[in-house]
């Protein structure tokens, strides 16, 4: 009797790893890695659209270079506050040109927040 019951019990135990639910990796959510704005990537390319020719020397502009990520590092939040600024505010960037979209000031903002990584 004692032999039966302890298989039994092995059965059920057998039965019960085997059927519970297992731990799938390729099913498992993680989380989404945020993507890291760069200056390369992102900042780069608007400052060509929106900022020229008058800060890319390059263009023969005359203003605070920000054509190279060297040079656009160092005004990184002054040009987050400028772009933020109305369009009759002293200081608004891009000056004498339609206000940047929301969604181009938060890439400029969130290269800030990023800490102003290059590439």
């Amino acid at each position: 009797m004692k032999k039966v019951l302890i298989a039994c019990i092995v059965s059920g135990v057998i039965i019960f790893v085997a059927c519970s639910p297992k731990s799938n990796p390729a099913t498992t959510q993680e989380t989404p890695k945020v993507k890291t704005t760069t200056y390369a990537d992102a900042v780069q390319p608007l400052i060509q659209a929106k900022c020229a020719p008058c800060h890319l020397p390059s263009k023969g502009g005359r203003k605070a270079d920000l054509e190279t990520y060297g040079a656009a590092k160092q005004y990184g939040a002054d040009m987050v506050s400028r772009i933020q600024l109305n369009p009759t505010d002293r200081g608004f960037m891009p000056f004498k040109n339609a206000k940047l979209s929301d969604d181009e000031i938060n890439v400029f903002k969130k290269w800030v927040s990023d800490g102003l990584q290059e590439k």
